[in-house]
């Protein structure tokens, strides 16, 4: 079955689901009113969230679980090519080049009983919060969020979000991972990071029951949801780091979906008839972080050695059975006016490889190679294909097998890892910049590169909103990313497959979040 298979069928099957759920989000009608009992729903997936406070991680456990537990202001709609919809705020206008003006529901409860108001709105962009524990300023939201200034409270049910200087993107921003609402009454009342994190309250279709570490997340439908009746009677996240125990658990039944299928299990799955393979491509890079550190890397040359030794051709085709696409660059057609159409294709030049290897004066280090356990979907067979080419050109990467990303990214790093990086809203500030930005993963969580030129082309792409300069900011960002000091390698856009009963009406989205809320566009929606 090809890719455009899969999601036909998917199509049909939320078509045929919409029959049974309908549901008007906008009057807050039951979507389950006039269906069967709801089910309880058993999830594998294949890591734990670090911690299920939007603010401080974007680990793909963590992006799993926040989504039903938490409300964003305004939403991006999957169904609908990802464009704006409205959410705690019910609509929304500009009162500036940098200034928003949202006007919020008046029906909404957190988990606790408590009313949603602009308090909570003002709160949750505080630097009391967005900050992280400590007000630290190294929480992930800083990444996307660092443009917002302040809240300024109308009345209850009406706030302004100033930005700093203009922003062309401050919909897109409110709509992006770390701009969940949560409530300031519960944040207040645990008294410290420790105890909130431990049991975090928002306004989602689902509540926190429990976390137990590398064990489970365990929640409960919140009936009381603003946006119709949840679909599930509850959700148990279970957490099944081994693809054969996921698969084991999903042949058995001993779960209803299961994250992170690769296609060679394709067919085993849908041979059953009661299964089948939901997903594709989603709006995520796959690539390889490197600490400009690290030992026979330290030359800008040698780092792009590593890229151009890689054929992406035959790393997609053998390993993902061609169902996802290379990316020219970091960026997606989907940035619209932001994407640089004719920018250079990755190229797979191993003798230009070898050339630069030569310049950069690399005599054979060894380069680490920190790895995971198939975190992510094939990586064990990706490294060692890669490790192979590699050494084609005259790389040596040893391979070190770590537990977790706290050992990946413990200092002094000097390797290079996996990582991956998805467009938090559709533009190169909502992707390659909360990565390789000032306040990004590489050069503020982890420290491992920095580029003067970068952090000041984007300081300035932030404020610009003509779409040629911005275009021009853009292209030379890419140089300085792709060819001139690469922090990362790009493998490949991800894919983002599951395995599930096909008696569970739900569809993925495009991003790697999970939505098993009434707005998921297995449910027709008015």
């Amino acid at each position: 079955m090809t890719d455009f298979d899969l999601r036909r069928r998917q199509v049909l099957i939320g078509a045929l689901a919409a029959g049974a759920f309908a549901a008007n989000a906008a009057h807050g009608e039951d979507s389950t009113s006039k269906a069967a009992p709801r089910r309880k729903l058993t999830v594998g997936m294949s890591g734990f969230p670090p911690a299920l406070e939007p603010v401080l991680f974007v680990h793909t456990a963590t992006r799993r679980v926040v989504p039903q537990m938490f409300d964003t202001l305004i939403a991006f709609d999957h169904a609908r090519n990802m464009a704006l919809r409205p959410a705690l705020a019910e609509r929304w206008e500009r009162v500036g080049p940098g200034a928003l003006r949202l006007f919020l529901r008046k029906d909404v409860v957190f988990h606790d009983g408590s009313p949603f108001t602009a308090e909570d709105v003002a709160f949750t962009f505080s630097p009391d919060h967005l900050l992280g524990p400590g007000r630290s300023g190294r929480s992930i939201a800083m990444q996307t969020l660092e443009r917002v200034d302040r809240v300024e409270i109308i009345d209850p049910y009406t706030v302004i979000v100033h930005a700093k200087g203009n922003d062309a993107l401050l919909e897109q921003r409110l709509a992006a991972w770390a701009s969940e609402i949560v409530c300031k009454r519960a944040f207040d009342a645990a008294g410290s990071w420790d105890r909130w994190t431990a049991a975090p309250v928002g306004s989602g279709p689902y509540r926190l029951v429990s976390q137990k570490l590398d064990t489970n997340v365990v929640l409960a439908p919140h009936d009381a949801y603003w946006g119709g009746k949840p679909p599930f009677d509850g959700i148990e996240f279970r957490i099944m780091p081994e693809l054969a125990t996921r698969m084991n658990g999903l042949l058995t039944g001993q779960v209803d979906l299961i994250t992170d299928v690769p296609p060679d299990q394709f067919s085993e799955i849908q041979k059953r008839s009661g299964l089948e393979v939901a997903g594709g491509a989603v709006q995520n890079v796959r690539y390889l972080a490197i600490d400009s550190e690290t030992p026979g890397l330290t030359d800008p040359r040698a780092r792009r050695a590593l890229s151009l030794a890689i054929d992406r051709k035959l790393f997609v085709e053998s390993l993902w059975d061609n169902r996802v696409p290379v990316p020219n660059s970091f960026q997606f057609p989907s940035f619209a006016a932001g994407y640089i159409e004719d920018y250079p294709a990755l190229a797979y030049d191993p003798e230009l490889a070898r050339k630069l290897l030569k310049e950069a004066g690399y005599k054979g280090e060894t380069i680490t190679y920190r790895l995971l356990n198939n975190y992510y979907t094939n990586q064990v067979s990706g490294a060692q294909v890669m490790v192979e080419m590699w050494k084609a050109v005259g790389l040596n990467v040893r391979i070190e097998m770590m537990e977790n990303f706290s050992q990946i990214q413990k200092k002094p790093v000097q390797a290079i890892y996996d990582s991956s990086s998805t467009a938090v809203f559709p533009d190169y500030l909502g992707h390659a910049w909360r990565e390789f930005g000032p306040n990004g993963t590489l050069p503020k969580q982890v420290g491992i590169w920095r580029n003067g030129e970068h952090f000041a082309l984007g300081a300035k792409l932030q404020d610009t909103v003509d779409a040629g300069e911005r275009r021009k900011l853009i292209r030379r960002m890419l140089e300085i990313i792709d060819r001139e000091d690469p922090p990362c390698v790009v493998l490949h856009t991800s894919g983002q497959f599951y395995g599930k009963r096909r008696d569970v009406p739900w569809l993925p989205g495009q991003t790697l979040d999970l939505n098993f809320g009434p707005f998921n566009q297995a449910y027709s929606r008015t």
